[in-house]
C-alpha cells in the first residue's frame, strides 16, 4: 500500500520530535525479505550485532586532541575559502561565525565530500585501529567501482534543520540496482556532542523484514530539505529511536543496514561536529 505522508513523529529517548514529510515521494513496504545476512552484513557475528551498534575505545585523550585540532583547522580552511574570517575560530561557535543557512549549505556542501588529503592529520592511520577492533582488513576503496570513498564531516547547528531523516545507507545501491554494498559505519564525535546532538539509531531494525519498514525509494524532503536518501516512517509499528552514549576518544560503529538519523541538534547554543566514514571489507 502506497500513501502520501504530510508529517512523521518519532521517540527519541524520552521525547517525541514531529518532522514535515511534505513533498517527499509515496511512503510503502518491500518485499518480505531480510536484507542483512551473513553474506551481505560485515558486522554479522560481531558480539553486538543483535542491537546492531557498539561505542568502541580507540584514542587517547591526546591523539583525540589532536584529531580535533586538525578537524578544526580542516573546517576553517573551507571557511576562510568562502571569504569569512575565523581569527578564534572554534566548532562548537561555529554558528556564530557562518550565521546565514545559504552559507552553511556552501560549507557542508564541501564537508560531505572529503578525501585524506583534504585534513590536517593522517586520517587514513586510523583504519589499521578499525580492523583491530573489528578483527578484519577494511578498506576505504568500493569493490565494486574502485573509486574510494568520500569522508564525511557532519555539521548540526543548534536548533536548525541540519539533519537527516530515519535512513538505512545501504538503500540507495539497493533500491537502483539490487546490490548490496557491505561496508559498515563509524561515527566519530568531534565536537559539542551531548545526549541532546548525537546520532540516534533505532536497535535491532538491521533485523527486520523489509514488508515491516515503511519508507519511500526515491529519496525525500524533510522540513522543506531535499534528500538523496530513502527516509523511514516507521519499522514494525515503531518510530523510536535511541542515542547511544559516544565519548569522546570513541568510535561509533553500527551495520549499514541499521536504521538511523533524525541527530537533531536540540542545543540552545552549541554546534555538534562528528565525524563518518564507511569501509569495506578487505577480503
Amino acid at each position: 500500500m502506497k500513501q502520501r505522508m504530510q508529517s512523521a513523529r518519532y521517540q527519541i529517548d524520552d521525547h517525541q520530535i514531529e518532522v514535515s514529510l511534505d513533498g517527499s515521494p509515496e511512503f510503502q513496504t518491500g518485499a518480505a525479505e531480510v536484507l542483512a545476512t551473513e553474506q551481505s552484513d560485515i558486522t554479522y557475528g560481531l558480539p553486538w550485532y543483535d542491537k546492531g551498534y557498539h561505542a568502541y575505545n580507540f584514542l587517547s585523550p591526546k591523539e583525540f586532541i589532536n584529531l580535533r585540532t586538525g578537524l578544526t583547522g580542516s573546517i576553517a580552511k573551507i571557511v576562510v575559502g568562502s571569504g569569512i574570517s575565523t581569527d578564534g575560530f572554534n566548532l562548537e561557535d561555529y554558528h556564530k561565525v557562518i550565521t546565514s543557512t545559504e552559507g552553511h549549505h556552501r560549507i557542508a556542501a564541501k564537508t560531505r565530500d572529503l578525501f585524506a588529503a583534504d585534513f590536517n592529520f593522517p586520517v587514513e592511520e586510523l583504519i589499521p585501529r578499525f580492523e583491530a577492533l573489528v578483527g578484519f582488513g577494511l578498506t576505504d576503496f568500493n569493490p565494486d567501482s574502485g573509486q574510494k570513498m568520500h569522508i564525511i564531516v557532519r555539521i548540526n547547528r543548534p536548533g536548525s534543520n541540519d539533519f537527516n531523516p530515519p535512513h538505512k545507507d545501504m538503500y540507495g545501491p539497493w533500491d537502483r540496482e539490487k546490490r548490496l554494498l557491505r561496508f559498515v559505519n563509524l561515527w566519530i564525535p568531534i565536537s559539542g556532542v551531548t545526549n541532546r546532538s548525537s546520532l540516534p539509531v533505532a536497535p535491532g531494525s538491521h533485523r527486520l523484514s523489509e514488508d515491516k519498514i515503511l519508507r519511500t525509494f526515491d529519496g525525500a524532503v524533510v522540513e522543506g530539505n531535499k534528500y538523496r536518501v530513502n527516509a523511514i516512517a516507521e519499522w514494525d509499528g515503531s518510530n523510536a529511536l535511541i542515542r547511544p552514549e559516544v565519548k569522546y576518544g570513541q568510535v561509533l560503529m553500527f551495520s549499514s543496514h541499521l536504521i538511523h538519523g533524525l541527530a537533531k541538534n536540540e542545543q540552545v547554543d552549541t554546534t555538534r561536529v562528528a565525524l563518518e566514514f564507511r569501509l569495506f571489507r578487505k577480503d
